[in-house]
């Protein structure tokens, strides 16, 4: 490396899974070199300067001296995650309009999220979502704000119905701190409309927890999630409540590792609906999602260079088997986000999961019935390594599709064995089967689960699965392609040389961005004559303004350039009488007149007519915009994926590794093992065959064979 390249910037990303931290280190040219570490949950700014370090040694450096000459550093993960699923976020007190004391135990009725069809269909086996938030500690005080509504009213939107009772305020807010709770939450009914309460309320409880001595934060829905259904927004306040600040503390410690190292800008992580902010970003809970985000987007760039436009993402790693989509080139939004048996009011990358990854652990029940996951190994990996129980690594190692001197490229040590040996122990024997006819069955059956659901992604869309290109990743993902793809239907299958730090990698390519949105309700029906429309326009153009405003502001304070802020504007809309609203992003960013409103319902019968057939659509009912937001952007430096000369078809012979004994399909059969690293663009490897790097490996059946494109793209196919 030249001393002109040392002196440039690079660009960190790294994605913190449940079983690896892989890094994506960007160099100046904007070619890459991807690193990886077993993720330590206990102490996260340990395996990140691993991870770092790991693809600084690529380059004959060290962590330190990556992070002394970076630009960016990007860290996306799972804690937030982890901090709701254990429970062990802060105690939390809020504050509610009086009569709404028990929402955080109703649930608005959502009482099945996340549930099986077994215990959906069967009452008694359900179970109530874990409350983030003692009921002791919700306190109703008197108030109340008309809110906005179809039907005729009595009152207008935002007129005070009844005062705040500020002496209920500060009660509360005393017994709370008796209480010994870490934050308070604030949420009345129509906040989103007129925030003066809330406002108000915030600053009692402020004047109050000074007073006391205290050191408690005042967190208030309007500031958090201006929008409408108060069961979702009060998901959004206990989100920030109760883990965001937690994680926001573990954050940090990453953050102060890598300044202490030279690094002299905040850390970034990832928004839940893609997209890059700094830690310090107030609404945190957005970035509950942000690991498996990197792979959409990273998938939305594959979409940019090739002719694949329509892609249904396969990430699979230690943990969770993610299926997403990529559609026209974009990556589709949910509203309503459903995420860990909680519905929050916060735009999320619509994922389907399930719970079953390299590291699930399989065990038999005294009815000898398998089961897989969702229990996992984590970085311990399974019993060939340092967990007590079967997971599916440890049956990929015994049948020899893992090389157990070769994970992690050698690193870590596996006991093939040991994995044997309680393979036919706890699985063989149970079931009378032959132990390796016994882990075929493990991995049919894990395959099997994965088939489901990328049928059921594309399918319950209405999609056609051979109109899409499968993109295979996470760190199990090419080992595991051979069987989930097979009899999907899909048009072409795909994965990549840094197929395992996938992720990573697009977490890199993502935008700096913040995202606002606000309810309101504005009626568009055919009889709407001129003078209605352009009060309409004034409305969302005032909202659009308001969002604005905040986004310069809270942007300048991290630093950005105002001149280098660009805006992206958006409605969600849908026909008066429907139930559910659409994202309708628009090309414009001003509404004046009534050919501008005209404007806008064409924006929506465009993108509803991309959802739903053309005899759906209904415009003679009218419109109504429910939503409006306003999406601030402002540059960040990206990798590339660059463009090799093709090669011939034949590899070379310094790619050949050596020949394996693998249990395929009831028999044991020679596959041949090549070095990913040694294969250039233009070479098909044909099955049976295995392709081995150090972050993963790529399994090449009988009758099968892997061509590499001109970006060394790996194209699983039929052998020609």
């Amino acid at each position: 490396m030249n001393k002109e390249e040392t002196n440039q910037g690079y660009i960190l990303a790294l994605d913190a899974g449940g079983t690896m931290t892989d890094t994506i280190l960007v160099k100046p040219d904007g070619s890459f070199i991807v690193g990886k570490s077993l993720t330590n949950r206990e102490d996260e700014k340990t395996s990140y300067l691993e991870s770092v370090g790991d693809a600084a040694s690529y380059l004959g450096l060290t962590s330190a001296d990556i992070h002394s000459r970076c630009a960016v550093s990007i860290y996306a993960g799972t804690g937030m995650l982890n901090t709701i699923l254990t429970g062990t976020g802060a105690n939390v007190g809020l504050l509610v309009t009086r009569g709404f004391e028990h929402m955080t135990v109703m649930e608005g009725g959502l009482t099945w999220l996340g549930e099986s069809q077994a215990e959906i269909l069967h009452q008694q086996l359900r179970r109530h979502t874990t409350p983030l938030v003692d009921s002791r500690n919700v306190i109703g005080v008197s108030e109340r704000i008309a809110g906005p509504t179809y039907l005729t009213a009595e009152a207008d939107s935002g007129e005070i119905l009844i005062p705040l009772n500020e002496k209920e305020v500060e009660a509360a807010v005393k017994a709370l701190l008796k209480n010994r709770v870490e934050v308070i939450g604030i949420l009345f009914v129509n906040a989103y409309v007129d925030a003066r309460h809330e406002l108000r309320a915030k600053e009692i409880a402020e004047r109050v927890v000074q007073e006391n001595g205290a050191d408690v934060a005042v967190v208030c829905s309007a500031e958090i999630a201006p929008v409408m259904r108060e069961n979702n927004r009060v998901k959004s306040v206990l989100f920030q409540t109760f883990a965001a600040e937690k994680t926001r503390d573990q954050l940090r410690q990453v953050e102060e590792s890598a300044q202490n190292e030279g690094y002299n800008a905040p850390l970034q992580t990832l928004l839940s609906y893609g997209g890059a902010v700094t830690i310090h970003y107030p609404r945190l809970y957005e970035t509950v999602l942000s690991g498996p985000i990197g792979g959409l987007t990273g998938a939305q760039q594959i979409a940019k260079i090739t002719e694949y436009k329509n892609i249904v993402t396969a990430d699979l790693g230690g943990t969770s088997f993610d299926v997403g989509l990529v559609v026209d080139g974009l990556i589709g939004i949910r509203k309503d986000a459903d995420f860990a048996r909680h519905r929050l009011a916060l735009p999320m990358v619509a994922l389907d999961s399930v719970g079953s990854g390299a590291g699930s652990v399989v065990r038999i029940d005294d009815y000898r019935r398998m089961h897989i996951g969702p229990q996992s190994a984590g970085y311990r990996v399974g019993l060939c390594y340092q967990y007590p129980e079967l997971t599916i690594t440890d049956v990929n190692v015994a049948l020899g599709y893992v090389d157990p001197d070769y994970f992690l490229g050698g690193k870590v040590k596996l006991n093939r064995d040991k994995a044997l040996a309680e393979l036919e122990q706890r699985i063989a024997k149970p079931l009378g089967m032959d132990v390796y006819k016994a882990g075929e069955g493990v991995l049919d059956v894990f395959h099997t689960q994965m088939k489901d659901l990328i049928r059921v992604t594309m399918q319950s869309r209405g999609y056609n699965p051979a109109e899409f290109t499968l993109l295979s990743y996470g760190g199990a993902g090419p080992v595991h392609m051979w069987g989930y793809s097979e009899g999907t239907g899909v048009g072409n299958i795909l994965t990549l040389p840094f197929a395992a730090a996938f992720s990573a990698f697009g977490a890199a390519c993502s935008e700096y961005t913040h995202r606002y949105d606000k309810s309101l309700v504005v009626l568009l029906p055919h009889s709407l004559g001129n003078d209605e429309k352009q009060r309409a326009a004034e409305t969302i153009n005032a909202a659009w303004r308001n969002l604005e405003g905040i986004a310069i502001r809270e942007m300048a304070a991290e630093g950005i350039d105002l001149k280098d802020i660009s805006f992206r504007y958006g409605i969600y809309a849908r026909y008066i009488g429907q139930l559910e609203s659409f994202d309708t992003p628009l090309t414009f960013d001003q509404i004046h007149t009534a050919d501008d409103i005209g404007r806008l319902t064409a924006a929506f019968e465009n993108v509803y007519t991309k959802i739903f057939p053309e005899g759906a659509r209904f415009p003679e009912a009218g419109y109504a915009v429910t939503e409006v937001y306003v999406q601030a952007v402002a540059p960040k430096p990206v990798p590339v994926i660059r463009e090799y000369a093709m090669e011939g078809t034949k590899p070379a012979d310094s790619a050949f590794v050596s020949t394996r004994e693998v249990y395929h399909k009831g028999n044991w059969k020679i596959f041949t093992v090549w070095e990913m690293n040694d294969l250039n663009a233009g070479n098909i490897v044909k099955g049976p065959a295995i392709i081995q790097d150090p972050m993963t490996t790529v399994v090449i059946p009988p009758g099968k064979e892997v061509a590499l494109d001109k970006f060394r793209l790996l194209h699983y196919r039929d052998a020609r």
